[in-house]
């Protein structure tokens, strides 16, 4: 029986968003793939700026994304230029890989609003509030990924509750955003809050690419950030 070759398997095609971290999950820089050709995945800069400085049979890692899901590939350099590095040697870490999305920490002021309440569950009875709410709350988002975000809130939404999410400008240099999303897990947050995961709904690869770029500009910033302060 022919056996699938890696491309087939991985599916790697070209302009596909990857992260190029270390084996420590350090983000080194924000990619794309170019071409995978005989084993060998070269990688751009997303923007098209210099890549960074790298040893010959360095190993690193790479989430790949896959629309709403991701591959995670470890590999050797075999080749490196100032605008491209070259992968081979790949290898699949996606089973024992426990976080699909690099999560971005920020501090983003929003608007929320339920628009569709979990259904009941155990033949309990629906909530007083099973009727969307017109209504907007204020809350805080604490990171976000190309999957989801965690949400500070006062309003006590529970798991399964679905949220309209608008104006999340991640960073200036992108326009804002606007999120539906559904609540995976709810936790108790200090004073009275709550912290409410959240998974998107309904992104399309687009907007997931836009939104990649947006987090990974906060990602450099950040990493800027501690370099000047001497923390890196």
């Amino acid at each position: 029986m022919e056996t699938e070759t890696p491309q087939e398997v991985w599916n790697l095609y070209p302009g596909m968003m990857i992260e190029v971290l270390t084996l420590d999950n350090k983000l080194t820089f924000v990619g794309k793939a170019e071409k995978f050709q005989n084993g060998t995945l070269t990688i751009v800069e997303s923007r098209g700026q210099e890549v960074p400085p790298v040893l010959y049979n360095k190993e690193i890692k790479l989430r790949c994304f896959q629309g709403e899901k991701t591959l995670v590939l470890q590999g050797q350099i075999c080749g490196s230029s100032k605008w491209l590095w070259k992968v081979d040697r790949l290898e699949s870490k996606f089973k024992s890989e426990k976080r699909s999305y690099f999560r971005q920490h920020v501090d983003l002021e929003t608007k929320a609003r339920c628009v569709r309440h979990a259904p009941p569950k155990n033949g309990a009875l629906p909530k007083k509030s099973a009727k969307p709410s017109s209504s907007w709350a204020m809350g805080k988002i604490m990171d976000v990924s190309a999957g989801g975000l965690l949400l500070n809130t006062r309003e006590p939404y529970e798991a399964g509750d679905k949220l309209s999410i608008v104006n999340v400008s991640v960073v200036k240099e992108v326009e804002a955003f606007n999120f539906n999303c559904v609540i995976q897990r709810v936790v108790a947050g200090d004073a009275g809050t709550y912290l409410c995961g959240c998974k998107f709904e309904g992104l399309t690869s687009k907007e997931q690419d836009r939104l990649l770029r947006a987090i990974f500009i906060a990602q450099r910033k950040e990493i800027q950030h501690k370099k000047e302060l001497g923390e890196e």
